[in-house]
């Protein structure tokens, strides 16, 4: 997933510890989660979760326990896609 933040608070607030932008969002999704959903989600502690999942392993196992799975050789969306919804948000052609 592409996420472009522009703004200028959000990345003076990540570089304070010098942290990326990335690591910034993931941390800020985990606290935000942790603080809506409690110590358990429906069947599973949330400490129970991989430290290290990479969201990608993540969204496997989440459509793994729903009896779902990727398409096999499904390709990314390209950047010019983002791009274009990008610049379509804000009314540039």
């Amino acid at each position: 997933m592409t996420l472009n933040i522009r703004n200028p608070e959000a990345d003076q607030l990540a570089r304070i510890d010098d942290t990326s932008i990335t690591d910034a969002v993931i941390v800020a999704l985990r606290e935000a989660i942790r603080a809506r959903v409690g110590a358990e989600a429906p069947g599973e502690a949330i400490h129970d979760r991989p430290e290290n999942e990479t969201p990608g392993e993540t969204a496997k196992r989440l459509l793994a326990k729903h009896g779902l799975s990727f398409q096999p050789g499904r390709q990314p969306v390209p950047q010019s896609v983002y791009h274009d919804m990008d610049h379509d948000l804000i009314g540039e052609n």
